[in-house]
């Protein structure tokens, strides 16, 4: 009989834990709504979380019964032993959720839900105090009778059962955009942009003080360059789209690599909770996950504005270009390379499509990668290609041939249209950032082998000198009234011990580099009115929109959340072109993408 009433009590104490869960899923997606998504959240989050909690907490019972010196006194509620330091778990758990995510996900929640959230986890976290409080009563006065602690205790589980709830606002509606006139202009300035990640500021001086980026060290005196603040969650997608919409995540509604659907609810989740064991979910098909497309974004991008002023445009590759979008100029989706050889599909991956035969016979397959190329990175003459480190699969695979086929479809398109705006993106830092850094900082892990550090050390570094000598070819061809922008979304930082830890229970020991901690990324402009040998203390990924508007003379709309980064300007060039503004670009009539059917995308760890 006890035991069953215990049982009982960590059935209580999880359907708290589970009920919070809950909350915290519709506080991170305020378009979802409890009573239409209601079969989901309980099938998906609710369910799971009260028999995996239930199953957890009873094993504590267990063990706290076998503890030789745990309390034995009057329980404040007989008739669920245990449950104060059970709800005291979950509550204290729950807490550790909403902070957790708060933190995480506070550019992506709306303004009016960011406050209801940090309420609720202040909520929590007294709660779980409350509930410590009466164990340490139980603890210090074994014999005491349990009124006052009775109370307390489901005071407390009362409020942190309902109040996450009750406190979730109503989404407020989104304002109207001011209606825009607007003409056709001649762009001021013409602009390449060029975009990677994994790149931050210390590896760039580091990289520039050994010589091992020498295309970098020339750039750094002709031009104005400092790290970049990023945004969290720090991942490809939201900062990119933050990067050519001017606005948060919260607005521009792109918050990862994909959506979520729950089974049984009709709603698509932007976002799902840190912590809740999502690829867990997935794994026994009550989540699936959709790669986030270009109908995902709710703000209009840069090229929108541009192709508004009548300015042509070229864009290559960068996360959340899925399917093309009806441009003037083109664009080259991020899933050409997955697509290239369906014949049903790869159509959609270019707009407009006339050079596609073209752009695929560039296409670079991971067997077509020069070997002469590779053995700049490897020493290839000792190479056992053992499962130890499987370098190819991340090097060859992942990083040099899709780079390699976006930057020769890139130049075919480029010299195709020649459009004033022009942008491209790397990704292959990023990822070998991810699985070589235990190699170039050895002494930071301390299991690196020398005969491995000799061989795999220089994979980082000289994957950045690869996309420094395409910078450096880029900024040699720039014309007269051109500016070149070379910018890295986040940097990359080694993994921490614990993570290090999690990855090899997880079968994933190779993974290495990390930049869920927001690392800064990096910015470098060079050409027509840019100040050479600036160093920019404060510019973030905000900045980027209203300053490449302003480069090519259009004016910043009001409703971006960055400034011009007028730090970086000639004096003379900035006297003689003074920002000017537009309510917003939002009334634009274009027509957003259809979502399509897509494969599944590169995804980081």
């Amino acid at each position: 009989m006890t035991l069953l009433r215990t049982l009982r009590s960590a059935a209580l104490a999880s359907t708290l834990l589970a009920v919070n869960l809950v909350a915290l899923t519709l506080f991170l997606n305020p378009g979802a709504s409890l009573r239409r998504d209601f079969a989901g959240l309980f099938l998906a989050f609710f369910l799971p979380a009260v028999v995996v909690g239930t199953a957890g907490l009873f094993v504590v019972t267990l063990l706290g019964a076998l503890v030789r010196f745990w309390p034995r006194a009057r329980a404040p509620w007989p008739a669920f032993p245990w449950i104060t330091t059970l709800a005291c778990v979950a509550t204290g758990v729950a807490a550790a959720l909403f902070w957790v995510n708060l933190w995480n996900y506070r550019h992506s929640i709306p303004l009016e839900m960011l406050r209801a959230l940090a309420a609720s986890s202040v909520a929590l976290s007294l709660a779980a105090l409350l509930l410590f409080g009466v164990g340490l009563d139980v603890v210090l006065f074994p014999r005491h009778r349990r009124r006052v602690s009775r109370a307390v205790l489901i005071g407390s589980g009362a409020t942190a059962l309902l109040l996450p709830l009750a406190a979730r606002p109503s989404p407020s509606p989104q304002p109207r955009p001011v209606p825009v006139s607007i003409e056709a202009i001649q762009p001021m300035r013409r602009l390449v942009l060029i975009g990677m990640d994994g790149l931050g500021p210390a590896q760039v001086q580091d990289g520039v003080a050994r010589g091992a980026l020498p295309s970098f060290a020339q750039l750094l005196r002709r031009g104005a360059q400092g790290p970049l603040a990023t945004l969290r969650p720090t991942l490809g997608p939201p900062i990119w789209t933050t990067i050519f919409t001017g606005r948060l995540p919260r607005d521009h509604g792109v918050k990862s690599f994909v959506s979520y659907r729950l089974r049984g609810s009709p709603t698509t989740f932007e976002a799902l909770p840190r912590g809740a064991l999502v690829a867990v979910l997935e794994r026994v098909g009550l989540v699936t996950s959709q790669p986030v497309t270009s109908a995902t974004r709710r703000r209009r991008a840069l090229w929108d504005a541009l192709n508004a002023f009548g300015i042509q445009t070229g864009v290559v590759r960068f996360w959340g270009t899925h399917p093309a979008e009806h441009v003037q100029g083109f664009m080259l989706s991020n899933a050409f390379d997955a697509l290239r050889d369906d014949s049903q599909r790869v159509g959609s991956t270019l707009y407009p499509p006339e050079l596609l035969r073209e752009v695929r016979a560039r296409a670079v397959a991971p067997a077509d990668v020069d070997s002469a190329l590779v053995s700049e990175f490897v020493d290839l003459a000792h190479d056992a290609d053992d499962a130890k480190v499987p370098w190819r699969r991340e090097l060859v695979d992942r990083a040099l041939a899709p780079d390699l086929t976006y930057q020769r479809a890139g130049a075919v398109l480029r010299a195709a249209y020649d459009p004033p705006f022009f942008a491209n993106y790397f990704m292959g830092l990023d990822v070998v950032g991810h699985s070589f850094t235990r190699f170039a900082e050895p002494d930071r892990f301390g299991d690196v082998t020398p005969e491995d550090a000799r061989r795999y050390g220089q994979v980082r570094d000289r994957y950045a000198a690869l996309l420094g000598s395409w910078v450096g070819e880029a900024a040699h061809d720039l014309r007269p009234g051109e500016v070149l922008l070379v910018v890295s979304g986040h940097g990359m930082q080694p993994l921490p011990l614990w993570r290090r830890l999690m990855e090899s229970l997880f079968g994933n020991p190779l993974l290495s580099g990390t930049h869920l901690g927001a690392p800064d990324g990096f910015i470098l402009a060079v050409g027509d009115g840019i100040k050479p040998g600036v160093v920019l203390r404060d510019a973030s990924v905000l900045d980027l929109a209203p300053t490449m508007l302003y480069l090519m003379g259009l004016p910043v709309a009001r409703d971006m959340e960055g400034r011009v980064l007028t730090e970086m300007l000639e004096e003379s060039f900035a006297r003689s072109h003074p920002v000017t503004y537009i309510p917003s670009y939002e009334s634009l009539a274009v027509a957003p993408a259809p979502a399509p059917d897509v494969p599944p995308l590169p995804d980081e760890p």
